[in-house]
This record gives C-alpha cells, structure tokens and sequence, in this order.
C-alpha cells in the first residue's frame, strides 16, 4: 500500500472515534446515611407560682398600734394588722411584734381561731380574720398572770353577749408570746392574784357563769372555779326568791389542769361543792322573812350546813 493510502486508513480511524459515546464509570454507591433519632421536645418552662399580694395589695393595713412595757424596761410594739371585712366590721389578721426596730414575732389570729372554732372556722367573721366593730377595740393589753410582763387580748367575734377576746401571755423565757385560751368579761384583781371572766350561759339572760383563773408556776392560767347564778324559778324551795339566784359553785377538781375557756373542761374535771339556795318566808301578820341556806360538799355529797339571814 502506498504512503498516500496508509494516511487515508488512519483518517478513517479517528474519525470513528469521534463519534463514539464515552461510557462514564460507575461511580462508587453511597452509603444510606444514619437514621436521625428524634430529639424528645423540651419540657414547657413551668409557669411561676402564683405570688402573694402584698398586704397592701390584699387590702391588709395596721388598725391598730399599742405599746408593752416589760419588767425589763424594754418596750415592745404591737401592730394589729388586718382588713375592714364589711361595712360594720374590721378584723385582724395578725400582730407585729417589735422590739425597738427589730421583728421579733409574728402571731397569726387563725392559731386562736381554729382552736375555738374547729370545722366551723369559716363560719367566723372572714377566713383567717377576727371580728370587730371598730380598729381602735380590736386589741388590748394587759397583765393577766401577774409577771409584770404585758399580755394581749384581741377581740374575737362580734355577739350580743359578753365580747369574747383571744388572749396570748407573754413567755419570759423564750421572749415569745404564746396562746393561753379564750375569756369573756375579763377582770384582773390584784388583791387575790386573780383573773375573772364572766358571760350569759343560759337562754333568756336567765343564767350567769362566773370562771375564776389564777397563774402556776409557768405563768399559765388555770381554772380553779366557776360560780353559776340561776335566776330562773327555784326549783329547791317552795317559796322561790326571784329577786335572787341560786349559787352554785363548782371547783376543779385536784390534779386536774383546766385552761381558759367555757367549753375547755370535761365534767370529770370539777364537782359541785356548795349551792346557796334563796328562800323566801310569809308570817302570819303580813310580814316577810329572807334567808340564805347553805350547802357544801360533806363526806362525798352536798349537805345542809345552815341558814343565813339575809337583808335585801
């Protein structure tokens, strides 16, 4: 083949060349990416507790503000605070008590209120309250065991008997004042070293209870008796006096410990140790005779002692 032929044949050969596709390589398979965990959701922030309103805000405000000299010759401040409830009543919800600029105890009126009360708590005044007519009678203070130290008394519920207080002693030791029971009509005799109350215990005004307390050794109150006058019809005599009660005096009993409070006893606690009965006596000529008999407790049961004259 000639030089001129041989370059024809490879003309050939390239130009076939051109016009064949390239085959691409195959490319390596790719792995199949991880599964993604799904992430747990966050937990939703928790909404902030609901905060207290400021007494301010609660329509609390100091009714009342008195001062307690101790047997130190420290002076103490005492704040009632509390709320008007209605348009007739105030009550306090709890005292403040300073010692110079310094908070020294808070004492909440509901510790005093739930022990009187019980279940019918809420049936007194507003939840957690006392009960008052005016700020200025909500509190007193006075020294009911004779320590020299002051105590107080907050006015407990509005009622058409004697006015019931609250009353807290103060403790020397722990410098706190602590809960010593519910009075009506107190009095504080001196003379005796003992403290009175007095209310209405029978229907009509007919029957008056006259308690009488004296402090131990701890300055806590304790009920050493309680006279009861019954004016209603004597039912001991034949010719009842119905200007004048039957007495009857019953005294707690040895070894038994009774706090403040009418209803704080059980009947076990005391016995009936004396009654004075009115008797009322006609002469024949119109004329009128008055006297007193006299029975008191005798070797287990009450006894005829004697019969006193009486002068109206």
């Amino acid at each position: 083949m000639g030089r001129r032929a041989v370059l024809l044949v490879l003309l050939l050969l390239l130009c076939a060349g051109c016009g064949a596709e390239k085959v691409p390589e195959p490319k390596e398979k790719p792995e199949k990416p991880p599964e993604m965990e799904l992430a747990e959701p966050a937990p939703a922030a928790p909404e902030p507790p609901e905060e207290e309103p400021p007494a301010e805000e609660a329509g609390d405000r100091v009714l009342l503000t008195l001062k307690a000299s101790l047997d130190d010759g420290r002076e103490l401040t005492l704040e009632a605070v509390g709320k008007t409830l209605d348009e007739y009543n105030c009550g306090v919800r709890e005292i403040r008590v300073y010692a110079g600029e310094t908070l020294v105890q808070t004492v909440l009126a509901l510790e005093a209120i739930e022990l009187e009360w019980g279940s019918s708590v809420d049936q007194i005044g507003s939840y957690g309250y006392t009960s008052c007519w005016s700020p200025e009678e909500v509190m007193t203070v006075l020294d009911l065991n004779f320590d020299g130290n002051p105590d107080f008394g907050l006015f407990g519920w509005t009622t058409n008997n004697t006015i019931p207080y609250y009353y807290w002693i103060w403790d020397k030791e722990a410098e706190q004042y602590r809960f010593t029971g519910t009075m009506q009509g107190v009095e504080v005799h001196l003379e005796t070293q003992e403290v009175t109350a007095g209310q209405k215990t029978g229907s009509g005004g007919r029957e008056y209870t006259k308690f009488y307390y004296q402090p131990d050794a701890s300055g806590n109150l304790l009920m050493t008796r309680y006279e009861v006058q019954n004016f209603a019809q004597n039912p001991y005599t034949e010719n009842p006096d119905y200007e004048r009660p039957v007495v009857e005096t019953w005294t707690v009993r040895e070894g038994a410990q009774v706090r403040p409070g009418p209803f704080s006893y059980q009947q076990d606690d005391v016995a009936l140790t004396r009654r004075e009965v009115p008797v009322l006596e006609s002469g024949g000529d119109g004329s009128v005779f008055r006297f007193t008999e006299i029975w008191e407790l005798r070797d287990g049961g009450l006894q005829w002692v004697r019969r006193e004259p009486y002068e109206p």
